[in-house]
């Protein structure tokens, strides 16, 4: 089977044989104008002696009936396009969120950091968090039940002063003020341009503050307050007491700092934002992704689920 996780900044494609990925290959997603190209991209490369029948695609995007249209890029996607183009007699497109918390269960130990110890032994419901490109958020309600959303384009709801300064900032660059353009790789330079009046990439705000500059440093500290807040959030409506899973490009940028206590503290604070509910939010636990493909375990599940 041919898998691929296509997301607004990296698209991911490899082949799954016996359970495991081979020729693992990331294009950068905006270098193509579709994501046929993609795909024409990896065939010709080389890596399979025939094409495949099967692909399980996942995308950043909403799924309906049998078509997606990703968010941050404006391409359609469609399964009879698919089968037409490239002869597959099975396509599995499902949102890479919906795939994410599908796979879930292929996770081990050696693939999960617990950033907080919970209070429950229950393994559902599960949610999941996936800053990137975007904000994909995911609940497994139990075993093969996923519920997919786009929640991250919800409005963003700013509690201190520079908050509500950032939300107007969005509005004058025409940006949706939701709470991906609040926590995102994205957002990680709106809110540079905001707080700074400079345009930095997200890599270069990351590698600054990995050398202490105190600019980068603040812009960390905020993403990390942000993620606490969105995290308690998500605790509170779906009360996870299967855990709470953080992955993404964001994530990934930030895994550095969760490491050290003082950092760690400030993900923490902004997740127990709501003394009263302390009791509560204290039952979840919190667990990093580390494996370094979630979401096309997507595909695994599928092929057993079958």
């Amino acid at each position: 089977m041919l898998i691929a996780d296509i997301g607004g900044t990296n698209s991911r494609i490899g082949i799954l044989k016996d359970q495991k990925f081979f020729n693992i290959k990331v294009y950068k997603t905006k270098e193509h104008q579709n994501l046929y190209s993609i795909i024409q991209s990896y065939f010709s490369e080389g890596f399979l002696e025939k094409l495949p029948e099967k692909i399980y695609l996942a995308v950043a995007g909403p799924v309906f009936e049998d078509k997606a249209r990703l968010t941050n890029l404006g391409w359609e996607i469609s399964v009879n396009d698919l089968k037409k183009k490239f002869n597959f007699k099975e396509v599995f497109l499902v949102n890479d969120l919906y795939g994410l918390a599908l796979g879930s269960s292929f996770l081990s130990n050696k693939d999960l950091k617990t950033l907080k110890k919970g209070k429950t032994k229950k393994k559902f419901p599960r949610v999941f968090l996936a800053p990137g490109t975007g904000l994909g958020i995911s609940v497994l309600i139990d075993e093969g039940i996923v519920l997919p959303s786009e929640n991250g384009h919800t409005p963003f709801c700013p509690l201190k002063k520079e908050e509500y300064a950032f939300l107007e900032y969005l509005g004058t660059l025409n940006e949706e003020k939701c709470w991906e353009k609040a926590l995102s790789g994205k957002a990680v330079s709106l809110w540079y341009q905001f707080y700074f009046n400079q345009t930095l990439s997200p890599e270069e705000i990351f590698n600054l503050a990995k050398k202490g500059e105190e600019k980068a440093l603040k812009i960390v500290e905020t993403m990390l307050e942000l993620l606490g807040r969105k995290t308690s959030e998500l605790a509170l409506t779906f009360l996870p007491e299967g855990g709470i899973y953080l992955t993404g490009g964001l994530i990934a940028g930030l895994k550095e700092f969760l490491a050290k206590n003082n950092f760690l503290d400030k993900f923490l604070t902004g997740y127990f934002n709501n003394p009263k509910m302390d009791f509560l939010l204290e039952r979840f636990p919190i667990k990093l992704i580390t494996h370094p493909y979630p979401v096309l375990l997507g595909a695994l599940a599928i092929l057993r689920n079958r």
